[in-house]
């Protein structure tokens, strides 16, 4: 009987061991409410980098119409404006990126998300090109895309872009998210 017990119980055992560390480790993902409520915490507005450029010049001035409504908040009409106009191949990254910024704030994640990305391949400058990385990153968050998140804010962080501290925030308030031992932990200081 005890050698029954015994050749029942370490399985058992460690099944159990198995199955709980796989439920902390890899079950709990982070709920896409967490995740949208980081994405609100950490998305601030984004200042006009483009028209505000003293060599810049447009002669039909639609960018700077679209400009006006996205500076206003108006992403809706911004985006309408966006879409009458042609840019510049040399304007490509920042009309990607103020696109992808206001359909990221009009809800169209996706759109978001494809326009940053083209944005951050357009821009030629590391500053330019990890700004859109973080949008992006924040534009993946927002659509629960998580798995997409994670390598875009560690590629900011190790290559020491001026939103490091932002992503590393954002790191740690995604892993709390994904698990609620963590987030406990953390708040003990540990």
């Amino acid at each position: 009987m005890g050698k029954l017990f015994k050749f029942l119980f370490y399985p058992a055992l460690g099944f159990l061991l198995f199955g709980g560390i796989w439920l902390v480790s890899q079950r709990f993902k982070a709920p896409e409410e967490q995740l949208r409520e980081i994405y609100e915490q950490h998305f601030k507005p984004c200042l006009n980098y483009w028209t505000s450029d003293p060599a810049y010049s447009d002669s039909s001035e639609l960018s700077q119409m679209a400009m006006k409504y996205f500076e206003r908040g108006e992403y809706s009409l911004a985006i309408e404006g966006f879409q009458r106009f042609e840019p510049r191949t040399e304007d490509e990254g920042f009309y990607n990126f103020y696109l992808g910024i206001a359909y990221l704030k009009t809800g169209f994640d996706n759109l978001a998300i494809s326009h940053l990305e083209k944005s951050s391949r357009a821009f030629k400058d590391f500053n330019n090109v990890h700004l859109a990385k973080w949008y992006l990153s924040l534009a993946y968050l927002k659509a629960g895309r998580e798995k997409e998140t994670m390598p875009v804010l560690h590629e900011i962080v190790s290559l020491n872009a001026k939103q490091k501290t932002q992503a590393q925030q954002v790191i740690q308030e995604i892993d709390q998210a994904k698990n609620p031992f963590k987030g406990f932990l953390h708040l003990l200081g540990f």
